[in-house]
């Protein structure tokens, strides 16, 4: 009998997802605030992003300074190593570059990278593997869109491999980061 309880336990907090249940909220986020694409930038850009991995931080660089820090949350598997392929849940490591900026009707913008590179190709295929792609800075699910439950997604690493900040930074990001923006990724 004291399985049974264990078990469905368990089976409702898999079913419920990593967010507090009372805090969940289904729906999407809409796409029509965002017909350019975000290609409009205000005021400075940033020149170049650092994630330092093991501080949950990302730095913005403008003038080889410092001029915002910003916490994250990264893939649920990012303590143990960088991203070696698909499915793994781990954020990779290396250099790369903002391609592309979309709305995103599940996590509201998102900054995407060029991942995976030449580098990351190579040792998929030396494995044997699929490096996978869609790696992504965005921002938070719908359920948080006011940002109450900022301090519940910063401190845990909850995503499949992407970087996540908050819908504030995220906006601040898509002012100020050109595509063609470098990004590092350090463990």
């Amino acid at each position: 009998m004291k399985w049974i309880a264990i078990s469905l336990s368990l089976l409702l907090f898999w079913i419920s997802g990593c967010a507090p249940r009372e805090k969940r909220e289904i729906g999407r986020y809409s796409l029509k605030d965002c017909k350019s694409g975000g290609k409009e930038l205000k005021g400075i850009q940033i020149e170049r992003i650092l994630v330092r991995k093991s501080a949950h931080k990302m730095y913005l660089y403008h003038k080889g300074k410092v001029i915002e820090t910003m916490p994250v949350s990264l893939g649920k598997n990012a303590s143990k190593g960088p991203k070696v392929e698909k499915d793994d849940f781990k954020t990779p490591t290396g250099v790369y570059r903002i391609v592309n900026k979309r709305c995103h009707p599940i996590k509201y913008r998102a900054l995407y990278l060029s991942y995976p590179n030449a580098k990351d190709r190579a040792r998929a295929a030396k494995l044997g593997v699929n490096p996978g792609s869609y790696i992504t800075i965005h921002a938070q699910p719908y359920w948080n869109r006011d940002g109450h439950g900022d301090s519940y997604t910063l401190r845990h690493d909850w995503t499949n491999g992407c970087i996540a900040v908050t819908n504030r930074d995220m906006d601040y990001l898509w002012q100020h980061v050109p595509i063609g923006t470098v990004i590092e990724l350090q463990d």
